[in-house]
């Protein structure tokens, strides 16, 4: 089975920026794109994201042999609900919201065609402190060096999965394969705590005496830690979805700042400094880690990468994944 046809569903950053990929590594197929804003759709198009687009969420789906959705996760359920009515037999699904949980249940439960893989590519180092919004941050280089976490369904065939594996190294990823539910609960520190920090941040400053004018001096490191404001309703949405998950990191963030409150409050500054400077040489190595991509891990998984006709279309042997 060889793919003629890739479709996008959802033309924001993340789904422009897999289909500007896919472009740059000459991929032998079709790329469809479809958004439910018209306007965001055509600007994707005139990027050279996709080759063209369906306004028919139904048509997008019933043409595609890879699925790509990359809509808001408020938007995932109703998508998919589209989805399980239209897919092709054959069609690999690979949902790319920042949870898991929620796609493989709608999976289980409701696909009865194609082949459910949940994919989470991640944003290549040099793209982490881009603060641009939408179409404007969507580059082909966006996961370069960097990883594709892999979720599969329990029902997903192996050639599915190794079709999803092959996609992630077109964009310039190494496969990861977690855990779904191991995975979600990471990820809510890391996607939704930032979320409600910046939530807790602005409510503090707007509640305070004198905001207006505290606003009004505000700079770069208050609009940047607020930023992730500008997707509130996708926030609280993820906040709900693991709420043990939620709390928890919660806890250790409330510990966290009570200890540095004890700090500031004795006024013991070596102590605070001492704290602060070796964060900040672990934020360093860490973003040089993220940049090289390397891990040191044992079991790194090493993925043999053939032309793209054969790797991404063909569905490779499966001893040519992870040595298997």
């Amino acid at each position: 089975m060889q793919a003629k046809t890739i479709s996008i569903i959802g033309l924001g950053r993340l789904g422009a920026s897999v289909g500007l990929a896919l472009k740059q590594a000459a991929v032998p197929a079709q790329i469809v794109g479809h958004d439910k804003d018209n306007k965001a759709g055509q600007k994707a198009k005139e990027l050279g994201a996709v080759d063209s687009l369906k306004w028919n969420l139904a048509e997008a789906v019933a043409v595609a042999d890879i699925l790509i959705v990359a809509v808001p996760p408020s938007q995932l359920l109703d998508t998919l609900n589209v989805v399980g009515g239209h897919v092709q037999e054959h069609a690999v699904i690979l949902d790319t919201l920042p949870l898991k949980g929620p796609g493989l249940q709608w999976a289980r439960q409701n696909l009865r065609r194609g082949h459910y893989v949940g994919a989470s590519p991640v944003l290549a180092a040099d793209s982490l402190t881009d603060s641009r919004e939408g179409l404007a941050a969507a580059h082909a280089r966006l996961f370069q060096q960097s990883v594709i976490c892999l979720m599969p369904s329990p029902a997903a065939e192996p050639k599915a999965v190794e079709t999803a594996v092959n996609l992630g190294a077109a964009l310039g990823a190494q496969p990861f394969f977690i855990d779904p539910v191991e995975y979600d609960a990471l990820v809510e520190g890391v996607e939704t705590l930032p979320g409600l920090m910046a939530a807790a941040l602005f409510q503090a400053v707007t509640r305070s005496v004198g905001w207006r004018d505290v606003l009004r001096f505000a700079g770069a490191p208050f609009a940047l830690m607020t930023l992730p404001l500008r997707d509130g309703a996708d926030l609280g949405h993820l906040a709900l979805q693991d709420r043990q998950a939620t709390t928890r990191w919660l806890d250790a963030l409330l510990e966290e700042l009570q200890a540095l409150r004890r700090l500031v409050a004795a006024g013991d500054g070596d102590l605070l400094r001492a704290t602060v400077e070796e964060l900040s040489l672990e934020r360093e190595k860490w973003l040089r880690d993220r940049a090289r991509n390397e891990w040191n891990e044992a079991d790194r998984q090493e993925v043999e990468v053939p032309g793209f006709a054969a790797q991404l279309f063909g569905f490779r042997p499966r001893n040519k994944v992870g040595g298997k």
